[in-house]
């Protein structure tokens, strides 16, 4: 039984994969596994709908945009024969051409939520955003480009959680397209904008995107630079390797010719980043950011951020006063 068993359509004679649509503008789908068997929730429509079964692992595509966000614990996807895990808070963006398949690790919880291109082409001019997530979807709804394979990768921005108000905006949006209420409509479209604003926000999330259609060493970079985001700079160059099973000095030259930037560079500039991120926007003490940032010792990360900086994490916190000291939308 799939969590989509309730609208799936038969796969295309172009396609070898089923093809799913949710016949809703806008539809949420929970998969929550216990034990050996997971129990799938789906709303829309102002319907809720719940079923236990096997966990669905078939190779599809959607004909809808699929937002995965994994609320609890790990899971592993296959998007177009490549592997990937995401975590607690991480998740991806796909557009219809992408062919995917998720497998949930034991206690893992994950939210989706399909976005219709018809929907997406009436929302998408209320913003005039240039960031990463709307630009993605205004690229793939345009009919020229429905035939590009592309996706949209985010991990949390800081190893802190300050997702609150994003999460507040998940559950208004479960409890509006779950309602059949006069005006509903009009408040899950106001909340899919915020929701969509909120994953572009580079102090909540960090974005890659890759098109897949691309040069295999476009998208090794794209590889690199998520892992290292991912990893909030804290990876080594044989961590990646591992992970891409590319040699890591092939790796280190492609990330160069495109960046200007080694590995190694890199990393220490995202590191360097995300420590005065939380330097400014949190309270954290200074042993508690080296501790996340997986510094070996306060004493280490003071002459580190010193030597890049040329401040000690203290004089920066005060040069730099709190930008966001409260979360809205």
């Amino acid at each position: 039984m799939s969590d989509k068993q309730f609208t799936r359509l038969d796969s295309p004679s172009k396609t070898p994969y089923p093809k799913i649509a949710t016949k809703a503008p806008l539809s949420l789908f929970y998969k929550r596994r216990t034990g050996d068997k997971v129990l799938y929730t789906m709303i829309q429509n102002g319907q809720l709908k719940t079923f236990e079964a096997e966990d669905y692992r078939q190779l599809h595509q959607d004909y809808d945009f699929e937002l995965m966000i994994v609320l609890k614990g790990q899971l592993s996807c296959e998007l177009e024969s490549h592997d990937f895990r995401f975590k607690t808070g991480e998740g991806c963006l796909l557009n219809p051409q992408i062919t995917h398949t998720e497998a949930l690790a034991d206690g893992c919880m994950v939210m989706f939520i399909n976005l219709s291109p018809t929907l997406l082409t009436e929302l998408l001019p209320a913003s005039d955003s240039t960031g990463p997530i709307f630009s993605f979807l205004k690229h793939n709804v345009q009919l020229a480009n429905n035939w590009q394979r592309s996706y949209l990768e985010f991990t949390k921005s800081l190893p802190y959680d300050n997702n609150q108000m994003f999460h507040i905006v998940l559950d208004a949006l479960q409890q509006e397209v779950a309602t059949q209420k006069v005006g509903a409509v009009y408040f899950q479209h106001g909340l899919v904008l915020r929701l969509l604003t909120a994953l572009e926000d580079a102090n909540r999330f960090t974005t890659t995107t890759t098109a897949l259609d691309l040069s295999k060493e476009a998208y090794l970079v794209n590889r690199v630079v998520h892992l290292i985001e991912g990893h909030f700079g804290d990876i080594s160059r044989k961590t990646i390797e591992a992970e891409l099973h590319y040699n890591a000095e092939y790796l280190n030259r492609l990330l160069k010719q495109q960046t200007g930037k080694t590995i190694t560079a890199y990393a220490k500039s995202v590191r360097i980043k995300k420590a005065e991120q939380l330097l400014i926007n949190t309270d954290l003490k200074i042993q508690e950011i080296a501790d996340r940032l997986g510094f070996s010792s306060e004493t280490y990360f003071y002459h580190y951020f010193k030597k890049q900086t040329q401040l000690a994490p203290n004089q920066y916190r005060l040069k730099f006063e709190r930008l966001n000291p409260t979360e809205s939308y």
